[in-house]
């Protein structure tokens, strides 16, 4: 037989062992002491595939999945999981993958009845689909490799510390469709917990180390890709005990620094920060707390927020001593039951880039939540009054938030609604002003169900001229027993930072104009549907399209990504017939390239087992 037929005549022998329903039952000698469970599936099929980068291509396609569990003793002495899979992409399995993906993931756990519980795990996967995120809109796609491995122990000794360690490492190479190059992440993070009573306080402490290095999606066309790496040691110390008036008081200390090295910054920054405080409970309706903090490096504590991110190059706000310190007391009453009042009184110190900032605010909360005109009424309203000695200034905030939730007939309906107003932020020169809302509501109509929801949300920084972040998105679907279907819209505009997974917004608190930002727009909409017409088929169908514009200082880009993918399973007995279609159309200007372009398409058989 030639050998180029050899696939051909294979691929049709397994093809017609699925179909005939065989059993593929099987019988192993694993021993008094050992328990398995293995099943999974095997397919064989035909596939297709065309992309303007490259050749197309077709053939015969063997692929499955598989499940190998069990236990050896006991499962609290070891059990074990290893789930393998070969070839297998959305449109022959419910792998999400425009591309063919192999791969396996296996864990472990040993001596879990005991007194020294360790754990294991590990994945490698290959071809597998991922996205690179931007607020608010569609994710654009990527294609790539992935390996993770873990290993953890723990001692627990009667009148000794409990103490736990573990190891984790990862990394990926991927690339963007549509831009130029491969982009890779690593990481490795090693870390040792203790835990001890003693004498009634409760003491623990901790160290970590963690390391990551990226290679950035290279977007603009001649550029030189970014890169960022960093190293980050965390030492951590906490005590805490209870006292008298149901109350408990604590102590926390932490260490960080941070090495970052990218083309734009190479920075070393070390914060120590010192927090305790303590909470009474002298009746059942009042609590008081108070409590205090010092940060001796207030810029490099953001520096590392942001760092941690994962952001690439942010601005070196770490070049002048820096500090924070501040007092709270508060007290929260329960008036009737479901309304609280809550007084707080916040002093603040903060010495950053050279300028001394001193605010004290009052403020005063109030909280109900009870049944109104036959629905579920929970809102909050909180006013604040800040003085700012430096510069004799005071301004007034506001906070407000509601949820609402109730039947009118036969609609059910859900909204919130949330409002701030001069809000302070890691750093008290900043304030925020802004509003979210959302609403949901549903309809029995016959045997389906009718649902739509409106979001938004809208985010700036007082004062500035910086750009806000604003987002809305709006869905709707029917649903029943044999029919879903829906649509969805989505659009956002804003500031974020550029990081290997893609754009993200600052962390909370942090001003964006402290930071290497990149400016976005994008809408999105998106369409899908799912049908169960008879008993034993399914349909899924699923339609998205975004576009974006990015600004990276001088450099901009418009984005595009449009993926659509219909999936189609009709079962008999334990035989599944399988066919389904992908399409993937992505690109960005600035990367000087022709979009990426990618269509493929199955239709095969596939066969569940269970073999012990």
């Amino acid at each position: 037989m030639p050998l180029r037929t050899l696939p051909r005549v294979l691929g049709f022998a397994v093809a017609g062992i699925l179909c005939t329903g065989t059993n593929l039952s099987a019988q192993i000698q694993a021993g008094s002491e050992t328990q398995l469970n293995l099943n999974g599936s095997v397919s064989a099929g035909y596939s297709g595939a065309s992309s303007n980068e490259g050749p197309d291509s077709h053939g015969l396609n063997f692929g499955g999945t598989g499940n190998l569990s069990g236990y050896f003793h006991s499962p609290q002495f070891l059990s074990f999981d290893v789930a393998p899979f070969f070839n297998q992409s959305r449109n022959n399995a419910n792998f999400q993958s425009v591309a063919d993906s192999s791969g396996v993931t296996a864990s472990a756990n040993v001596f879990g009845g005991s007194q020294f519980p360790g754990y294991f795990n590990f994945s490698k996967i290959y071809n597998s689909e991922s996205t690179y995120s931007l607020p608010g809109a569609g994710n654009y796609a990527t294609n790539g490799n992935s390996e993770t491995f873990g290993v953890g122990w723990a001692v627990n000794l009667k009148n000794l510390p409990i103490l736990s360690f573990g190891y984790q490492q990862g990394s990926s190479d991927y690339s963007l469709y549509g831009t130029q190059g491969e982009s890779t992440d690593n990481f490795r993070t090693v870390f040792g917990n203790a835990s001890y009573l003693w004498h009634h306080f409760q003491l623990s402490g901790g160290i970590r180390y963690s390391n990551s290095s990226s290679l950035f999606p290279q977007i603009e066309a001649g550029e030189p890709a970014d890169r960022a790496s960093s190293d980050t040691r965390t030492y951590t110390f906490s005590v805490s005990r209870s006292i008298v008036l149901d109350g408990t008081t604590w102590a926390n200390f932490t260490r960080t620094t941070t090495d970052y090295d990218s083309p734009g910054l190479k920075s070393s920054e070390t914060a120590d920060v010192l927090s305790g405080g303590v909470t009474l409970r002298p009746t059942a309706k009042l609590t008081a707390q108070m409590t205090a903090d010092y940060n001796d490096n207030l810029a490099g504590s953001i520096f590392q927020t942001v760092t941690g991110s994962g952001a690439v190059a942010p601005i070196s706000i770490a070049t002048t001593p820096s500090h924070s310190w501040g007092v709270l007391g508060s007290a929260q009453y329960s008036i009737v039951p479901g309304l609280f009042a809550t007084g707080t009184v916040t002093h603040r110190e903060q010495l950053f880039l050279g300028q001394t900032y001193d605010s004290t605010s009052l403020s005063g909360t109030m909280s109900y939540g009870h049944n109104v005109l036959g629905g579920q009424l929970s809102a909050t309203a909180n006013v604040s009054y800040s003085s700012y000695a430096n510069y004799n200034g005071s301004m007034t905030g506001f906070l407000a938030n509601v949820i609402y939730i109730r039947r009118f007939g036969a609609w059910g309906v859900s909204t919130s609604f949330g409002y701030t107003q001069n809000a302070e932020n890691i750093l008290i020169a900043y304030t925020t002003s802004g509003y979210t809302y959302s609403g949901s509501v549903n309809r029995r109509i016959g045997r389906l169900t009718l649902t739509g929801g409106a979001n938004g949300s809208k985010s700036v920084l007082t004062g500035t001229n910086f750009p806000s972040y604003f987002a809305q998105g709006y869905t709707l679907g029917l649903s029943g027993r044999w029919l879903g279907a829906g649509a969805g819209y989505s659009k956002s505009s804003g500031a974020g930072l550029l990081t290997s997974g893609g754009i993200v917004t600052p962390p909370p608190g942090v001003p964006p104009p402290l930071l290497t930002t990149v400016l976005y727009g994008a809408t999105s909409y998106s369409a899908n549907v799912g049908s169960t017409p008879v008993r034993g088929l399914t349909i899924n169908g699923t339609y998205l399209h975004s576009q974006s514009n990015t600004a990276n200082g001088s450099l901009s880009s418009r984005n595009t990504t449009e993926q659509a993918y219909a999936y189609l399973t009709y079962r008999f007995r334990k035989v599944y017939f399988n066919a389904g279609y992908s399409r993937l159309l992505q690109g960005f200007s600035a990367a000087d390239t022709i979009p990426t372009s990618v269509n493929a398409y199955y239709f095969g058989v596939s066969r569940w087992f269970k073999a012990f």
